[in-house]
């Protein structure tokens, strides 16, 4: 009987969410200055996460984390949660 090998996996358990140009962070101050609509907030947020999710992919790796994402405080997220 022959053994077939299987190789390591990458994972990741989380990605930096603020952008590579910290564009969640001014979006953010943006919105909450009253200079820029949720919608446009958002829409920020949703740029990030899908740049972040396609790095991952384009690097290689296996099994990506999601549901990390946050606005804000990942902290309070989950007290919220509860």
């Amino acid at each position: 009987a022959t053994q077939q090998l299987s190789m390591a996996q990458s994972a990741t358990l989380g990605f930096p969410r603020i952008g590579e140009k910290r564009e969640m962070k001014f979006a953010l101050e943006s919105y909450w200055a009253k200079k820029s609509s949720e919608q446009e907030l958002r829409s920020v947020a949703d740029t990030v996460l899908r740049r972040n999710i396609q790095l991952q992919i384009d690097a290689g790796i296996d099994m990506i984390g999601v549901g990390d994402f946050t606005f804000y405080d990942h902290i309070l997220d989950w007290i919220t949660m509860l």
